[in-house]
């Protein structure tokens, strides 16, 4: 409710408190101490002064844990406002009154759950049966909470109004047994409301509400009770229509939240939605700065001061940027952020061995301790009694990799398994190789947001990123486990039985990684490729890199298992980053030179043969030549003539020629053209030209072999050894400009440690030095394999005003961001708070859906 006009104005201008304060049972730390977790002073300095009048009427989308319920919390510690739930919160969130309408309607005798034909008699009189229904419900449920908040201001009136009065009413409604324990205050009053049976008269009562958490209504029923021009539709929609036609005449904006809301729902031909905008701009906690305000607030402030206590944060945001793990209160099972859960755990432990704490903490999750856990203060010993009770008793198994599965092989929906298994078969690549998450994943029905797999980076709910480093470790675990990443699997199911396109540059990092465990010493050219058109055979090769030392080259040899490497292929996508690789500038080995139009990378690299000479190969990897079977090989081969190549950048051409000791009988320039087509039993010697040899295909067999000897331990160390390394490094991401560009430029860096190298001097003689890592893994315990959960949605509500309406204010973006008018963000001076709530949290845990346990 606005109120705006009936209470002292000075009520909008008073700092609101850090904490909504009071006595329960379990502390919700997402949603605890929200004022000083996000930084009030900060959203204060980002809000106009026209903020508060700008409409806010919209679909707020995105994944579960980005923020959509602490928006709604935000806005209704500023403001008077409501917060209804169409579905209880797993942390009992809410008051029972909203839910109760989809129960009571199901039994209503003059429900017709099922519409008959729109040719039947009683369709008609069916449907608008069912509205009326929904109408009158929605009608009762908003009786009763405008009652109790009409007593609860008049005993506010009494002592003055203050902020913290509006953070009391809001904990009351999310904790409504707060006021009675013994039962549901609104809930018990719309019950004996509705036993009344008031007239439509009675119930036409106005109040503000923000819609919050829309999930459960979606899963109701397979069998629509609802249609109209643009087919069936679910209560939802209808529940919106009686609040919009009880609330229509007051100044009121609605923002409907949550993860599963289909646009198709809501068209009409008659405008009835366009008021509505879809965005996706929840703000939630995703940059180092903001998890590290959030974070300390619930720290000793001696210890976040200190140099243990800042590596401490530092490695929570390597680990546990995020949106949500788990933790035990005494009212339920209650879903988090990473970290939230985390600092339960530490302070159930009274922040004793913070660091194997993290540790132990992270292979809960991923049935993987880091390779750096090792690594504690002296004095820090790993905690085995009960230190995990806060996360419950029960396993955190994968479940959502393993239900895509379930449904491909028992229902052949081949576009949910192959999208949902292979975007994060993709990411995991990517951070194996490039050293980053995906930022450009598909949209194509939001299977990754609906799963809980990726979150929108963008406004618009155009762009999906997968990068969170406890879901991407823990389902890089699954897919090794499950032999996704063997060359040959890799290929029937995500290449060639899959009814969603492979991204090129998915194909092409999984590639580097399959010639990087290959080649990591000497062996047959065979095993790689097999070539076309040469005079003789090559003799044995290996993979190598190089490294200017003084005005020469010197070899140094790839131990991708072995060494503490950081990227290992530079996603070129400009002229600059192209040219300093080449000049031998930069420090990936490989290099994935990007086409303009996104539909090709050309792969490269070199290789040394046993007698020191060495030479480049280029692999083309197209969109043509991953759909068609019978693609043209020539094609590929006349594509990848360094003349052709390098048509826009011909200063590249000249540095071809620098390698030591070139071999120059694999091709013009020393390169050895390869096509990247996983049909290369379609290619022989006479299929290509002889003027476009020597060329050669891909030996599928050859680099299956590869992968089958690099472990999960290696690959699992790898993966934790770059989210070490680079997430520290990661702001929020944002937009991918090009959709196929999965790396970016990084500086330049120093050289690598743990390579073994091979140095050419003028002799011809060879020179090795191997350094390996001392260190080994620990082991983890408790890694059996999980069972299936049964995925739950819900559907929360929430309203909230505005002071006033119909005024519009155009931001320098052109909208206005959704975190600021969900929040209604009036005051430009808001100070913080140094309270810290006490805590209480104990036992079971639901099983993980890959991050929902």
């Amino acid at each position: 409710m606005t109120g705006n006009e009936e209470y002292p104005a000075d009520i909008l201008d008073v700092p609101r408190q850090s904490a909504l304060g009071g006595k329960r049972k379990g502390m919700n730390f997402l949603n605890e101490n929200i004022p000083a977790a996000v930084g009030i002073e900060h959203m204060a300095e980002d809000a106009s002064p026209n903020d508060r009048d700008q409409p806010s009427t919209g679909f707020l989308v995105n994944t579960s844990g980005t923020g959509k319920t602490r928006l709604p919390f935000e806005g209704l510690c500023l403001h008077w406002g409501f917060y209804p739930t169409c579905a209880i919160d797993t942390s009992y969130l809410g008051a029972g009154d909203l839910p109760s309408v989809v129960n009571e309607i199901d039994w209503d005798s003059e429900w017709n759950p099922r519409l008959p034909s729109t040719s039947d008699a009683h369709y008609t009189s069916s449907l608008q049966g069912n509205l009326r229904l929904v109408y009158r419900a929605v009608s009762l449920t908003l009786l009763a909470p405008l009652i109790v908040f009409k007593m609860y201001l008049d005993a506010c009136a009494k002592e003055g109004f203050c902020l913290e009065q509006r953070q009391r009413w809001l904990e009351s409604q999310t904790f409504p047994r707060n006021i009675l324990p013994s039962f549901d205050s609104f809930g018990m009053l719309k019950y004996t409301i509705g036993k009344a049976r008031p007239s439509a008269e009675d119930l036409d009562e106005a109040i503000l509400h923000l819609l919050d958490e829309v999930q459960s209504l979606w899963e109701m029923s397979a069998a629509w009770p609802f249609e109209d021009q643009h087919g069936h539709y679910p209560i939802l929609k209808e529940i919106l229509r009686g609040l919009r036609r009880r609330m229509g005449h007051l100044p009121v904006e609605f923002v409907v939240a949550g993860t599963m809301i289909p646009e198709d729902h809501f068209q009409s031909t008659v405008s009835e939605w366009d008021d509505f905008r879809w965005c996706s701009d929840t703000g939630s906690l995703d940059n180092p700065e903001e998890h590290h305000r959030y974070v300390s607030q619930f720290m000793p402030p001696e210890f976040t001061s200190s140099s243990t206590g800042q590596a401490l944060l530092d490695r929570m945001w390597n680990w546990l940027r995020g949106r949500f793990g788990q933790i035990q209160s005494l009212y339920a099972i209650v879903r988090h952020r990473y970290a939230a859960s985390f600092l339960a755990v530490l302070l159930h432990n009274n922040f004793h061995s913070p660091y194997p704490l993290l540790g132990s903490y992270i292979g809960r999750f991923t049935e993987y301790i880091p390779h750096d856990n090792v690594k504690y203060p002296e004095g820090e010993g790993v905690r085995y009694n009960d230190w995990d009770s806060p996360l419950g008793s029960k396993g955190l198994g994968l479940c959502t990799l393993a239900m895509l599965q379930y449904h491909y092989n028992v229902h052949s929906v081949l576009s949910l398994q192959s999208l949902g298994t292979m975007e994060m078969h993709r990411t995991a690549t990517s951070f194996l190789s490039a050293s980053t998450g995906c930022t450009d994943c598909l949209t194509t029905d939001r299977i990754l947001i609906t799963e809980d797999y990726g979150y929108f980076i963008d406004p618009d709910c155009a762009q999906i990123a997968l990068d969170e480093p406890l879901t991407v470790t823990y389902g890089t675990g699954w897919l090794k486990q499950n032999l996704y990443f063997g060359f040959v699997k890799f290929i029937r199911i995500f290449c060639k039985r899959s009814e969603v396109d492979i991204h090129p540059t998915h194909f092409a990092l999984f590639l580097a990684l399959s010639f990087a465990s290959l080649l990591d010493h000497l062996c047959k050219t065979s095993y790689a490729f097999n070539i076309m058109g040469l005079s003789s055979s090559l003799p044995q090769v290996k993979f190598v890199t190089f490294t200017r030392v003084a005005s020469r080259l010197e070899a140094v040899d790839v131990h991708l298992w072995e060494d503490a490497y950081d990227k290992l292929v530079l996603m070129a996508s400009t002229p600059e980053q192209k040219l300093s690789w080449f000049k031998h500038k930069r420090n990936e080995p490989f290099c994935a030179l990007l086409s303009s139009s996104s539909t090709s990378v050309i792969l490269v690299f070199c290789l040394q043969l046993a007698d020191a000479r060495c030479f480049w190969v280029f692999v083309l990897v197209s969109s043509k030549s991953m759909k068609d079977a019978n693609h043209d090989l020539v094609q590929d081969i006349q594509n990848l003539h360094p003349n052709k190549v390098f048509r826009d950048q011909p200063e590249i051409l000249p540095l071809l020629s620098n390698l030591p000791n070139p071999c120059l009988n694999v091709g013009a320039f020393g390169v050895l053209r390869i096509s990247g087509s996983w049909w290369p039993e379609k290619a022989t010697a006479d299929s290509i030209p002889a003027e476009h040899l020597p060329a050669g295909v891909l030996n599928i067999a050859g680099l299956a072999e590869a992968g089958k000897k690099v472990s999960r331990e290696m690959l699992m160390r790898r993966l934790s050894q770059i989210i070490a390394q680079e997430q520290k490094k990661k702001k929020k991401p944002e937009p991918a400009p090009l959709p196929t560009t999965i790396g970016g430029n990084h500086p330049k860096k120093g050289r690598k440690r743990g390579r073994s190298q091979t140095i050419a001097d003028d002799t011809g003689a060879r020179k090795s030095k191997i350094v390996k890592s001392a260190e080994e893994d620990a082991t983890v315990a408790g890694s059996s394999r999980r069972k299936k959960c049964t995925k739950s949605t819900n559907v929360d509500t929430v309203l909230g005003s505005s002071s006033q309406s119909g005024k519009t204010d155009k931001t320098s973006r052109g909208t206005l961001r959704v975190g600021k008018v969900a929040t209604g963000r009036a005051s430009t001076e808001i100070s913080r708070s140094d309270r810290i709530e006490s805590t209480a949290s104990s036992s079971s845990t639901s099983a993980y859906n890959l991050r929902k346990r």
